[in-house]
């Protein structure tokens, strides 16, 4: 599978998406982690909230039960559980693995303020 090759020189296309959201709108962000704002950002730019099987509240609540309790972002590691848990949701009726796949694909090369851009 192609997302586990990468080296650690170079970033996936996933990685990538994760650190434009994640500096989104903060000077300071080094984008290893990201916000809850920008989190809900990502999946609304990225429409993996469709507001049939994914709200925003689905997009909070995993966000919550990702990060650590004292902490208020998540790592890329963190971002990937939670959108493995968002994917069965979003995703019904594929496997885990599809569902995922699916959602990688949603997020792959996007950036803040560049959806529907083609």
């Amino acid at each position: 599978n192609s997302h586990e090759g990468a080296t650690a020189g170079e970033i996936s296309a996933l990685e990538e998406a994760f650190r434009k959201f994640a500096v989104h709108g903060d000077t300071r962000a080094t984008g290893k982690e990201m916000h809850g704002k920008n989190w809900s950002k990502l999946c609304k730019d990225c429409h993996i909230i469709d507001g049939k099987n994914v709200t925003t509240t689905d997009v909070d609540i995993v966000f919550s039960k990702i990060k650590g309790k004292s902490v208020r972002t998540i790592t890329f590691e963190q971002f990937k559980e939670a959108l493995q848990e968002l994917s069965k949701k979003r995703f019904k009726g594929k496997s885990d693995e599809e569902a995922l796949q699916e959602m990688y694909k949603l997020i792959e090369g996007k950036g803040p303020g560049l959806t529907g851009v083609t």
